[in-house]
């Protein structure tokens, strides 16, 4: 493969790397947010925020990991009492800062190689 075609696709790899994350990023934010919702027995607002959770969830392909996590952790707190559902949102938040640890680390080492590839 020649340099410019290798260039391109690693500037879509990283694009999606970005997108990703910045969407992990937001799940792991509403995530936190249910939970401790949820912990503190705060019902505020939380058809709005759900409905939040599926919008961001209904964004993403069916078989989407972040999604899962996310539709899981709305169905606990549907269907299930406040301690269940919150520790189903803490296992869900947790499951997804995973995730983002390890695309952020993808993205890192995309970067590298780039900047090796940069260098040579």
């Amino acid at each position: 493969m020649d340099s410019p075609k290798l260039i391109r696709g690693q500037e879509a790899w990283r694009e999606r790397l970005v997108k990703e994350i910045r969407t992990a990023e937001r799940a792991r934010e509403l995530l936190t947010e249910l939970e401790r919702r949820l912990k503190e027995g705060d019902r505020s607002d939380l058809e709005e925020h759900l409905g939040r959770l599926d919008q961001l969830a209904g964004s993403l392909p069916e078989a989407d990991t972040v999604r899962l996590l996310v539709d899981s952790a709305v169905k606990a707190a549907t269907t299930r009492g406040a301690g269940y559902a919150g520790s189903a949102a803490s296992r869900s938040r947790s499951k997804t800062e995973g995730i983002l640890s390890t695309l952020r680390g993808s993205l890192s080492r995309l970067d590298a190689f780039a900047s090796m590839d940069a260098n040579a």
